[in-house]
Order: C-alpha cells, then structure tokens, then sequence
C-alpha cells in the first residue's frame, strides 16, 4: 500500500508542480491585466459564520463546490461528495448514511441514532436520517465545515456539517435543461427554470430532476439486473422582495426514492459458506449477487417547506427560518445475499420535524462585528424493524417485530463576536448553550403466524414495552484567532468545543439490557490553519493541522449473540475517551490559460483511548471506524480552445482512500481490506459563448472492486456481508440554456 501510495503522491506531485514553469515563463511584462484574468482563481463565498464570506477569509476548515465544480464532478445525490473531500467518508450499510469526518460519525445502520455530523438544506437542519440522502440539482454550491460546529448551527455537531444551498430565483427569466444516457440503462433529466411575476419584486425558480438505471450488479437468482436506481425530485422557490430592505424566500421541496435495496455479497466462514451451507457462487466477483428477495427495495418519500426573511436595517440584519420536514422510509433487504432465508429485515421510519431560528447579526464599520439567536426544534420519530430471522431453519425462525418511538425537543441560544484588534489581527469568541429533552419508547415481540413462521397467533414479547424520558444540557463554543498577513494570506489558531446530546439505544432487539441511555459526549478541538493565494491569484493553498480530545464518546458496538434465541447484540455506549488528530490540504491552481488543476490530501491517526466495552472487552488503541489513515483525490483539466469558436475540456479525475475498519474491534475480516484508487474521466464540448455543452463521462475506469462496508455475523449466521462501490460506469449528457 505504501508504495502504492508513494508513487501516487509522486506523480500528483508533478502534475501539480511541473506547469509553473511554463507558466512564470510565459510572463513578461508585456503582458496586460486582461491577459492574466484569465488565469486567476475565482472567488468562492461560503456562509460557514451564517454571513457570506470569501472562502480564504474564513478561518475555519471548510471545503466547497460552487454549480461549476459540481457538474465538472458529476455528483448526484449527498453522498457523492466524500472522495473529493480531504477526511470525509460515507456508507450507508442498512439504507441509512453514516457520515464520518476525521473520524468522528455513526457507525449505527439503525435509522435510531443521531448523527454527530449535521447535514442542512437551505439552512434547515435535516435531523432525520432519511431525509439526509437528498438529490443534487440546481445547487448554488455545497458547503462541508469540518469540526465541531458548537456555536452557530442548529443541533450541536461533535463532528461538522454538510450545507446544501439551492439556487435561488433572480430577476431575469431564464433556465436549463440537462439529459443524459448511460451504462445499466440509466436515463436521466434534469430541468430549472426561473419565472418572474413582476419585475424586481416577485419571481420563482423550478428545479426538478428524474434518474433511473436498472443496477449495475447481476442476480444469479433470476438472471436480472439488481441494485437499480429510480429517483425523483422537485423543488420551487418563491423569493418576494416588498422592499429593498426585506426578502421573503419560500421553499418548497419533494423527493421520492424507488430504487432497490444495495445488495452486496456474502463471505462464508464455516468451510467457505454460511450455517446453512450456502456458498457463493462467484466469490471474487462483486457483479455477481445471488439474492431471493426480488422485491428488496429503497423507498424513501420526503417533503418539506420552509420559510426565510431576511430584514436589513442600516447595519443590522434580521433573519428567521421556519420550517417543516416529513420523511417516510420503507428499506427491505436480504441481508444474508444468498437464496436463503436467513436474514431478511426491513426497516421502516416514519418521522416529521419543525425547526425555528431567528438570528440578528451586526456588521457595521467599526471594529466589531457579531451575531445572535434562539433555535427551536420538535421532532417526532418512529422506526420499527421487521422479518423472519432464521426463516429456512426448521423450527428456529424468529419473526421479529420491534418498534421504536423517540420525541425531541431542542432550545439554543447563541452568540459570537469578531473584534479586529488591529488591521491584521482579529480574535473571535462564540457560546452556545443548548438543552435537549428527549422521550422514548421500545418494544420487541416474535409476532408467530407473520412470514408464514408458525405456530399461528402466538406472541412472545422479547422486551415489553418500555419507556424512558430524560433531559440534558451543556454549554458549547469556540475562541480563535485571525492573523493577515495581507490581502491574500492569514494564518489561524482555534480551541471549539462541541457537544452531542445523550441518548437511547432504540436498536435493541433481543435484550432488554441493551436499551440503555448514554451521556453526552463532548470534543475538544485544537487547530491551526493557513490560507493563502499566491502567483498573482493562481494558485491557493488552504491547510490545517488539529487535535481531538474526546470524553464520553458514543459508540455504536455489533456483535454476536450467544445462541439463535440470542443472535444479535446491539449496543450503544460510552467510551473513556478519544484522540484523534491529522492534517488537511487542500491545494488549487490555475497554471496556464485554460487549465485547473486542484488536490486534497487527509491524514488521520484516530483511535480508541482507555476504552473496555461491556461486550467487546479492551478496545483501547484500536482504530475509529470511518476513519482511512490516508485519503487523496486529484483532479485536472485543459480548455482547448477550437478554431476561436469551441471549446473542447478533457478532464481526469484521482482518487486514493486507505484502509478502512467498519466497526470498534479492528478486525481485517470487517474492514475494506486494504486501499483502493479510482480514476474518473470526462469530456466535454461546448460553444465559447456557452449556451450549450455535452459531455461523455466514466467513473471508476478499469471496474474497480473495493469494499465500502461489512458487518460481523460469523457467530450465529456464519457469514459476512459485505458490500461494495459502484462499478464502472459511462455516460452522455447535453445541457441547454435558455
């Protein structure tokens, strides 16, 4: 791996360097100020302070996409993002995401648990986890702020946050239509289009996209296509400006998911199969699967709405976001992968939620600049899980029947304040105090006579129904220093700390010990950073170096039971503490005319401190799941300018992630199995006056296949599931404006 890794680096390395020369040589004096425009970097504004900002301005960690780099990268839904984010990883094993930045995420595949990483839409928090796999269309960019946000954001984030912004309507009316074909017949068409009422006053943007592919795996089962793709969504805008002082944006948004559940494959233990004998197939093929279960699905339906205004008054600005969000889910899997009946569960969650933030915040001349506000959230959540466990086992089948119910309310108050000390030197001190109230409830039951188990009518309540309520609260912020050195280059140094409520295990199935209640966890983080731009605007380099101290850690723990009766411990706990620490860079550059060239590199040493689980034993120096010693992505790309007429772009695209471990024990048996690397490519054509463009694209060229997730279910199934990433793929695209 590490000469692997080394001789990537190395020709990174190069492909970044060795255009300077040419281009410092092809400087002289001679040339204009126009002649160099061309060449420089375009600003980037982010809102990771809740006040826009240019992106080296801010002195926070923080990665962005604007609707460019977006499409140059063709990223689909939310979770497309983590390959070219330096120490972001996602997966999604169960249907839901377990979202990871340096290292600190949720490893739960139950929909049950909050994240310590918080994912917002238009700066609506999306608190449900099925509400977070959300289509990428029409984005005005994406934001993803890394370390503990404990001050300005919604619910505390131990871990970050994810920002979508959609595009919003403006004054002119004009629009897009995107269409594209591709292997596994995928199909896919995306539209949005701005409608303005009355001028300078009243408009609204459309935005919808439909995508659908028929799997890029084969079922030996019945010889079809598996792991298909069928997504929907749509979203308007209304922005309503009564005067040059108030903005009134109304949002309102759908979604609908009716694609399959991501069937993987299974690795025998017991002489190369699972306790019912059965053997893959195709065991070093992952195009091949080999499930019953026909009718496994990924159904999700998902709306909201909300409402933003936002009020000047001289330096003042007042801002309220009212909104509600509803997600219903309904996931069946075959988890064993085979053409048994041994482990097939679906999941289902059905939750809604409303949320209120009013902030004011003050910029005026002076030195001192700051901001302020409440935060309100109700969520009401239930989960239940169901299936035959054991359904081919004569005798032994558990027809199992849990449900969950979990009620929260959130209250914040906030507040920050930038004071420049002198011209270069500026301090920044946030507080934030929160309380949660949380209500629970959980029963499990073998509900006999469902999924044909017998005997007929019998009930056998495995943990009765049990209720618990608690409340917790804490104070959370950050201090940081801001040096310029000039208009282009600062450096900073930050302490955060960051605060995730405590909670329930509502995953528990089998024990009745296992639904407990665990304490908050809070992360101390210490940073320091370094932004600038140099060669007249040609090339930005952003980097950071942090520590993490943990205490109380959450930690979600799978394992094996000690009989059928038993088969499955699920265990949410805490852990002594954490440390993690590493490095991000991120490095962009536009060399020569027409050329952009960007590379992110992550390091993270993350691991498990003083820590004896109750069911794991002594976990003490093994590594965080989700958390890849090494992660690089590289991309390039020329404009080729056709007879000063066309332009023609090739662009390639690199990507490296080490090692990962998917649980608390660091078993190579549940872990990637090693690194992989993909490359990507894309080619595009398009008038110089840009009205239209089509492009052929690849992704993961040479068919890669690498593990993105597995779980432990040797003991009492005898078998490991295991999953991986998307197959190579190819497609075409025509995008029109108008």
């Amino acid at each position: 791996m590490r000469h692997t890794l080394t001789a990537s680096a190395a020709i990174i390395a190069c492909a970044m360097t060795a255009p300077y020369s040419v281009a410092i040589a092809q400087d002289s004096p001679g040339k204009t100020e126009d002649d160099n425009t061309a060449r420089r970097l375009p600003s980037v504004s982010v809102t990771a302070r809740k006040t826009s900002e240019n992106i080296q301005d801010v002195p926070i960690s923080v990665s962005a996409f604007d609707a460019e780099a977006i499409a140059d990268y063709g990223f689909t839904d939310s979770l497309a993002i983590d390959d070219q984010v330096p120490n972001l990883e996602i997966k999604t094993y169960g249907g839901n995401p377990n979202i990871f930045i340096r290292g600190v995420g949720n490893n739960d595949f139950n929909g049950t648990t909050v994240s310590p990483v918080s994912i917002y839409s238009d700066d609506v928090v999306q608190g449900l986890t099925g509400g977070q796999l959300m289509q990428m269309f029409d984005l005005e960019r994406v934001e993803v702020l890394r370390g503990p946000q404990g001050t300005l954001f919604g619910r505390n984030t131990t871990g970050g946050a994810i920002i979508f912004y959609s595009r919003k309507p403006g004054d002119v009316q004009e629009g897009y239509v995107r269409m594209g074909i591709g292997s596994y017949n995928r199909t896919e068409l995306e539209a949005a289009g701005t409608i303005v009422a009355i001028e300078n006053k009243l408009a609204t943007r459309v935005a919808g996209k439909i995508m659908s592919d028929d799997g890029d795996r084969r079922n030996l089962f019945n010889g079809e296509r598996a792991n298909a793709t069928d997504l929907a969504a749509l979203r308007a805008i209304t922005r309503y400006l009564p005067n040059d002082d108030v903005e009134i944006l109304w949002n309102l948004h759908y979604g609908r998911d009716r694609s399959d559940y991501q069937q993987g494959k299974p690795v025998g233990v017991i002489n190369g199969g699972n306790v019912l004998g059965y053997v893959d197939p195709a065991p070093n093929d992952a195009k091949y699967i080999n499930v019953n279960r026909t009718d496994n699905r990924h159904y999700a339906d998902t709306w909201g709405t909300n409402i933003a205004v936002n009020w000047d008054f001289g330096d003042y600005t007042l801002k309220s976001v009212t909104a509600y969000e509803d997600v219903e889910t309904d996931y069946l899997g075959d988890i064993d992968q085979s053409p048994n009946s041994l482990d097939e569960l679906r999941f289902q969650q059905d939750g809604d939620q409303i949320s209120q933030e009013l902030n004011l915040s003050y910029n005026g001349s002076g030195n001192l600049s700051w901001i302020g506000g409440l935060f309100y959230l109700k969520e009401d959540f239930h989960y239940r899980t169901s299936g035959p466990l054991f359904g081919d086992v004569p005798g032994a089948a558990l027809p199992l029947d849990a449900q969950s119910q979990r009620d929260t309310e959130t209250y914040a108050l906030f507040g920050e304040a930038t004071y420049r000390l002198t011209e270069a030197f500026s301090v920044t001190a946030g507080l934030r105090y929160t309380m949660e109230e949380k209500d629970a409830v959980l029963d499990s039951l073998l509900t006999y006579g469902a999924f044909g188990t017998q005997p007929d009518g019998l009930t056998v309540p495995i943990i009765p129904e049990t209720r618990k309520s608690n409340d917790w609260d804490a104070w959370s912020g950050r201090v940081l220093a801001k040096y310029e050195f000039d208009a282009n280059s600062m450096v900073y140094a930050s302490i955060s700390r960051g605060f995730r409520s405590g909670g329930y295990n509502l995953g528990a199935f089998f024990d009745p010990n296992e639904f407990t209640t665990v304490d908050p966890e809070f992360l101390t983080s210490y940073e320091i950073g370094l932004k600038t731009t140099i060669l007249d605007d040609r090339l930005r380099a952003n980097m950071s170096v942090f520590m993490y101290d943990y205490t109380d850690l959450q930690v979600f723990t799978f394992t094996q039971g000690s009989s059928t009766a038993n088969p499955i411990v699920i265990a949410l706990e805490n852990a002594a503490d954490a440390e993690v620490s590493g490095f991000e860079g991120e490095f962009t550059a536009v060399p020569i005319d027409g050329m952009n060239l960007s590379l992110g590199i992550g390091y993270l040493d993350a691991t498990y401190e003083n820590y004896i689980s109750d069911i794991s034993g002594d976990l003490s120096g093994n590594s965080l799941p989700g958390a890849p010693e090494w992660n690089i992505n590289f991309s390039g790309q020329q404009d080729f300018r056709i007879a000063n007429k066309w332009i023609l772009t090739p662009r390639l695209e690199y990507v490296f992630v080490d090692q990962r471990y998917f649980d608390s024990n660091q078993s190579e048996a549940i872990s990637s199995g090693g690194s992989h690397e993909l490359v990507n490519a894309r080619l595009s054509f398009a008038p110089e006056a840009g009205a239209w463009e089509i492009a052929l694209w690849a992704k993961n060229i040479g068919d890669k296949q690498y593990v993105v997730d597995a779980a432990d279910l040797t003991a009492t199934f005898g078998f490991i599931p295991t999953y991986y990433g998307p197959r190579e793929s190819w497609g075409l695209e025509a995008r029109i404006e108008f």
